[in-house]
């Protein structure tokens, strides 16, 4: 019987795995980057466009970012004249379409890091997606933001 447990195991992992490789296999992320900010800062944005070319709809509910403590979902709104950040538990991406985490609008907040990385540095930057994590690498840079978006951006 010790021979089948490795064996029953590695079924058993790759079953767990078929959520993951479902996503993988639909969700397309591009154009990822992280902003560049002061070192004092402890927080900073990431940007990225998730393209589903499934035939299902997509569902982003959170994700994970080298040198964050944690990461969230945000949505720029005007609230009387001022811009600011709301948190969002999810986006949904629909079958055959993209959705754009740019600055500006919706974004990714990556808080609690451990340091702010440097201009020219790549981060792993994960979205859960279908309750499976999608990866890709994240190069941080100067922002592109608009002046007057920037800083106006209030929790």
């Amino acid at each position: 019987m010790e021979v089948l447990k490795p064996v029953s195991c590695v079924l058993g992992c790759v079953l767990a795995l078929s959520p993951a490789l479902a996503a993988q296999g639909q969700a397309v992320l591009e154009d990822a980057w992280v902003r560049a900010l002061p070192p004092t800062q402890s927080n900073t944005a990431a940007y990225v466009t998730v393209r589903n070319p499934g035939p299902e709809p997509l569902v982003i509910t959170g994700g994970s970012a080298a040198l964050a403590g944690r990461l969230e979902l945000h949505d720029t709104v005007e609230v009387d004249g001022m811009l600011r950040m709301r948190q969002q538990e999810s986006v949904t991406v629909p079958a055959g379409e993209a959705v754009a985490f740019a600055p500006g609008g919706l974004h990714l907040m990556l808080l609690d890091l451990e340091r702010m990385p440097a201009a020219g540095e790549v981060l792993k930057l994960c979205l859960e997606i279908n309750g499976a994590p999608v990866c890709t690498d994240a190069e941080t840079r100067r922002g592109q933001a608009s002046p007057d978006r920037e800083h106006q951006h209030h929790h």
